[in-house]
């Protein structure tokens, strides 16, 4: 087993996880009309999702908003 088929093997259990306690907890707040929390959650979870299955370009973006915000304050 290579390095890239481990990386990915633990990008998908993390995944699994991830989606498992979104499920949970958007359901809470749909249970309790908690519309603005389930709102947030599901934001929350595209922006993780993003992160997790995206990462380079998670990073670039990153980094280019890092840049524009230290350009800004020097």
């Amino acid at each position: 087993m290579g390095g890239n088929e481990l990386t990915s093997y633990i990008i998908a259990i993390v995944a699994s996880l991830f989606g498992a306690v979104l499920a949970v907890r958007i359901f809470a707040h749909w249970g309790r009309s908690e519309w603005g929390k389930l709102v947030t959650c599901f934001l929350g979870a595209a922006v993780a999702a993003f992160c997790i299955f995206r990462t380079n370009q998670a990073i670039e973006i990153l980094s280019s908003l890092g840049t524009k915000i230290a350009s800004v304050f020097s």
